[in-house]
């Protein structure tokens, strides 16, 4: 929906976060399953011994690359063995040595936690939260949490069997609504989500049929209002097809006609004064909390992933002038 900000906040907890994952593990770690790796039948090919190799050398590198590294270091990869010769026997094994299913049930939900991504990167439309399901009962930990439970699915940019040394990279991997996982499958999107340049952050724009708003106010049925999506720089078609972004909100229109009511409700005057009151009680931390108020949901573009619709609902209420 929108691009998270590669900044250097984000990337310095990214690199924190992969020069200890696993560290407190009592368990074989990565590295030394991919060297057990290399002595079992089936992998002692010179060009399957090349790919393990790499990963080894290149691991710390693999877990903290950003978007441009990812596709220098497919690019290598694919330089030792393509993604279609790479074979359903090869990538599981690696996946496991990177032990992916330790940190998806794990590092990182407490990572994704820290950084409160709420939604579906690719809908927007699903809540993607984690929530405490046990908590120690020593008495040094008593009441800290043990262990959580994800509502999500983790999804991999790059395919897990076309580029598993990718399999627990940060950047490469999204949380996702179970529906829209499926959609993608093993499929490569052309973008990821997340980027370096703060003008490259937007991916989808939706709009607000204006002659739609006009017939609503004749007819008042929301059956006519009508809204659309832009996607910025890629196959609008391609992305539909695949997760059905036109369909799911179609079912959205009472979003709308409560973001129309409002705009007539807070004139620009009416706002300005109402802003001026409410800045004066010193209720309110900043402006962006009382349009948060007004429409329902985040109105800062960087918080649209704090909860469902809300970047639907931001594009809708800047359309309409609700917000700036």
């Amino acid at each position: 929906m929108r691009k998270i900000l590669i900044d250097k906040n984000l990337q310095d907890k990214v690199n924190k976060f992969s020069d200890n994952l696993f560290s407190t593990r009592n368990f074989q770690k990565p590295i030394d399953k991919l060297e057990l790796l290399k002595k079992r039948k089936g992998f002692k090919s010179i060009v399957r011994l090349k790919y393990i190799d790499k990963i080894i050398k290149d691991y710390k590198e693999i877990l903290k690359a950003n978007p441009e590294k990812i596709n220098e270091l497919c690019n290598e990869f694919d330089l030792i063995i393509k993604p279609k010769n790479i074979t359903t026997n090869f990538w599981k094994a690696i996946v496991e040595c990177l032990r992916y299913e330790d940190l998806r049930n794990n590092e990182y939900l407490e990572f994704a936690n820290e950084l409160q991504y709420k939604t579906c990167f690719y809908c927007n439309a699903q809540l993607t939260v984690i929530i405490p399901i046990e908590y120690y009962k020593t008495k040094k930990l008593k009441g800290q949490i043990k262990s959580r439970k994800a509502t999500f699915e983790l999804d991999h940019i790059k395919a897990k069997s076309n580029y598993p040394f990718l399999a627990t990279s940060f950047f490469n991997l999204i949380p996702s609504c179970s529906i829209c996982n499926k959609a993608k499958s093993s499929n490569d999107i052309e973008f990821t989500f997340f980027e370096e340049d703060p003008n490259k952050l937007e991916l989808i724009e939706f709009k607000l049929d204006r002659k739609s708003e006009q017939t609503y106010w004749s007819t008042n049925l929301k059956s006519d209002l009508k809204s659309d999506f832009e996607l910025k720089g890629f196959d609008k078609e391609n992305y539909n097809d695949t997760f059905r972004l036109k369909e799911i909100y179609d079912t959205q229109k009472d979003l709308i006609e409560e973001l129309i009511y409002l705009k007539k409700i807070y004139s620009p005057s009416y706002k300005k004064e109402l802003m001026n009151i409410l800045k004066s009680e010193k209720l309110f931390p900043d402006e962006a909390f009382i349009d948060r108020l007004i429409i329902g949901n985040y109105s800062k573009p960087e918080e649209c992933h704090k909860r469902p619709f809300s970047k639907f609902t931001q594009d809708i209420a800047r359309q309409l002038k609700l917000i700036k």
